[in-house]
């Protein structure tokens, strides 16, 4: 570059002058770049030492983690290799629930324990809409002692003024295409409904078998939270899945909405039904 500023031509040096300008702001924006990550890494390593200030604004959340800090910090002088391989399964699953709260997400598997949350929702003073789909397979559904409680939760629901709709999806032996009403082992569950308040359609399970999405087992809490429910052949609870993200609500509704066009009132079929003698 010296030489060429020396005994080169005019063009060779501005060239040359530009080459080296192009050098030196390279450098620079690369030294720039290094120095953001750098600052990014230091960043990190200070958050992942410190409490979040939303979370220690949150005394339950804090004392929470402070449990879960003191926990991991002795688990950590343990020194057996079998424990510690024990604690990471552990510690994986409970990573992948708390990411699933952290989302509005909340699963419950082979309990009933979610019967708690269903009954605080439909108590809860600015849940004013219940919609719910039952997809019965069994005359078993719902009739054990939980689910009877959670029924009386509706049925006190509805009486003090939620509007509760329920479409329950029959297979065809339980409501045979020749009858007009559902078969006598499951009409007493949905007359009891019907005569409580509750809205109840009726949809034959083999009229959705074009569209097996619309199978499903889900309540639809006013615009707080759905609920999936996941049953085995005997209607013993698989996993229920409460997930309060927003965009699950919007398919729970637009899903309720097309198995709806498929339902037929109940009170209308009740009203097509001859009189008993």
């Amino acid at each position: 570059m010296a030489l060429v500023a020396t005994f080169g031509p005019i063009a060779a040096q501005l060239a040359i002058l530009g080459t080296f300008i192009s050098i030196v702001c390279g450098l620079f924006l690369s030294y720039l770049g290094q120095e953001d990550v750098r600052e990014q890494q230091r960043a990190e390593v200070i958050q992942s030492l410190s409490v979040p200030l939303s979370l220690a604004s949150d005394p339950e959340l804090f004392e929470q983690y402070q449990n879960i800090s003191a926990g991991l910090t002795a688990l950590a002088r343990r020194t057996d290799p079998i424990l510690r391989r024990i604690a990471l399964l552990k510690f994986s699953s409970v990573a992948e629930q708390i990411e699933g709260l952290a989302a509005g997400k909340i699963v419950f598997s082979l309990t009933e324990g979610w019967r708690t949350v269903y009954e605080e929702l439909l108590r809860s003073p600015d849940v004013r809409e219940y919609r719910s789909v039952a997809w019965v397979r069994s005359p078993e559904y719902w009739q054990d002692e939980p689910a009877q409680q959670s029924m009386r939760v509706n049925f006190e629901s509805a009486q003090r003024g939620v509007a509760i709709e329920r479409i329950v999806i029959l297979r065809d032996e339980l409501w045979p295409r020749e009858q007009r009403l559902p078969a006598p082992s499951i009409l007493s569950w949905i007359e009891d409904q019907h005569n409580h308040g509750v809205c109840v359609s009726l949809v034959r399970e083999s009229e959705l078998s074009r569209e097996p999405d619309l199978l499903t087992d889900m309540g639809i809490y006013g615009d707080r939270a759905v609920g999936v429910q996941e049953l085995d052949e005997k209607c013993r609870t698989l996993r229920f899945t409460l997930n309060l993200d927003p965009n699950a609500m919007e398919l729970a509704d637009a899903r309720w909405r097309q198995i709806l066009l498929y339902s037929k009132s109940f009170a209308s079929l009740v009203d097509q039904s001859p009189p008993q003698q």
